[in-house]
C-alpha cells in the first residue's frame, strides 16, 4: 500500500516531511481519592507533509483534490424521492447548495438503477442548475458513473449527460452520445472558433443496469505533452487532442443542463450517478484512482484518506484539506516546478 492516498490517489510525499498529530477534542473531568484526573474523550489527526517538485499541471490538480474544489450530486433518496417544486431531489449534496433552477420531467427518483448509495437521475429528467456553478473555471473535469441503454439511439438527437453553452454556440462543453451511434462523444466551441471533438466507441454497454465511470478532462492552456481535452472511460484514458489552444470561455455560459437539454429527444438514455464537476484538470492517475476507489466519492470538499501511514482500513476516514503554502523551483528562469505544503485535519 502507498504511504498516503487520497480518495484513491496515491500522494507523492517528499521524504522525511510526513507528520502525524493527535489532536485531544473535550474533556471530561473526575476526582479520586482527592485527585482530579482529565479523561480525554476524542481525538483528532492532523497529517503535514510537503510533496516533492511537481508540473503545474499535477500542482493545480492535487490543490484542487486537496482543498475539496468543485460540486458533486450524489442523487440519493428513498423510493418515494420524487421531485417537487423544481427541485431534484431533497437527498442532494453538494457543495455550494446549488439546487436546479427547473426540472424537465417530474418522475420519481430511481433508487433500483444505482452505482453507488441509494440513487441516480433516471432517464427522461432534466436538471437546469445556475450557471454559477461554472464561474471563474478555466479548466474543469466532469466526471459520472453512467449507465446507457443497449443498441444505437432510435432518435435523431444527440443524448446529453452534460451540457453547457451560450446562446449563441461560441462557448460550447457537452458530454453527450452521438444521435447516429452507441458512442461517448467530448464537444467544445471555443469563443465562436472551431469545434472540437473527441470520440469513444463504447461496444461494452450491456444495459441500464451496468455502470461506467465516464470522465472528460478540458485544459485551457496546455503545456509541452500535456492535452488540451481527453477522454477517460472506466478510469482510462480513450480519446484526447491537442489542436485547440484555448478553451470555452466558461463566464460566458448561459445554459447548464444534466440529462438532457430540456426536449425528450436529447435524453440520456439511461441514469446518471455522482456527478461532480471541478474546477481543475484532473490528471491521468487521479481519474484512474477515482475509478479504482471502489466507493462513492466522498462529498466534497471531503476526502478520504488512507495508507500505509495512518493504519486505517481502506478509505474509511474523512479528512478536510488546506493548502499552506505553494513554493517554486526555478529553472532557466521560469516557474516550472511547484512544492505544495499540505495539512489534513480528521473530520
Amino acid at each position: 500500500m502507498a504511504t498516503l492516498r487520497m480518495n484513491g490517489h496515491t500522494v507523492p510525499v517528499a521524504i522525511d516531511t510526513l507528520n502525524i498529530a493527535n489532536k485531544e477534542i473535550g474533556e471530561t473531568r473526575q476526582s479520586y481519592d482527592g485527585t482530579s484526573l482529565s479523561l480525554r474523550i476524542n481525538r483528532k489527526r492532523t497529517i503535514s507533509f510537503n510533496t516533492p517538485p511537481l508540473s503545474e499541471q499535477d500542482a493545480k490538480a492535487l490543490e484542487g483534490l486537496v482543498r475539496g474544489d468543485g460540486d458533486y450530486w450524489s442523487f440519493d433518496g428513498t423510493t418515494s424521492g420524487s421531485i417537487a417544486n423544481g427541485r431534484f431531489p431533497a437527498y442532494l449534496n453538494t457543495v455550494k447548495g446549488f439546487l436546479p433552477l427547473t426540472v424537465g420531467t417530474s418522475t420519481a427518483q430511481q433508487t433500483t438503477s444505482v452505482k453507488y448509495g441509494a440513487g441516480s437521475l433516471d432517464p427522461q429528467t432534466s436538471l437546469t442548475y445556475p450557471t454559477s456553478i461554472l464561474s471563474g473555471m478555466a479548466d474543469v473535469t466532469i466526471n459520472a458513473w453512467v449507465s446507457n441503454a443497449s443498441g444505437n439511439p432510435a432518435g435523431s438527437d444527440d443524448d446529453y449527460i452534460f451540457i453547457a453553452e451560450d446562446g449563441s454556440n461560441n462557448n460550447v462543453i457537452r458530454l453527450m452520445r452521438s444521435s447516429s451511434a452507441n458512442d461517448i462523444q467530448f464537444y467544445t466551441r471555443s469563443n465562436g472558433g472551431t469545434a472540437n471533438t473527441v470520440t469513444y466507441s463504447t461496444t461494452p454497454w450491456t444495459g441500464t443496469g451496468n455502470f461506467h465511470m465516464v470522465t472528460a478532462v478540458l485544459r485551457n492552456n496546455p503545456e509541452g505533452t500535456e492535452k488540451f481535452k481527453e477522454l477517460y472511460f472506466n478510469g482510462s484514458s480513450v480519446a484526447s487532442t491537442t489542436t485547440a489552444t484555448s478553451g470555452p470561455t466558461l463566464s460566458n455560459i448561459t445554459t447548464f443542463k444534466v440529462g438532457n437539454n430540456g426536449d425528450a429527444g436529447s435524453t440520456w438514455p439511461g441514469f446518471i450517478e455522482e456527478l461532480m464537476v471541478v474546477p481543475y484538470a484532473a490528471t491521468p492517475d487521479i481519474v484512474s484512482a477515482w475509478y479504482g476507489m471502489g466507493k462513492a466519492m466522498s462529498s466534497l470538499p471531503k476526502i478520504y484518506v488512507d495508507g500505509d501511514a495512518i493504519h486505517d482500513d481502506t478509505l474509511t476516514t474523512e479528512f478536510i484539506g488546506h493548502v499552506n503554502q505553494v513554493q517554486y523551483n526555478h529553472s532557466g528562469g521560469s516557474n516550472n516546478k511547484q512544492v505544495l505544503s499540505i495539512i489534513l485535519e480528521e473530520v
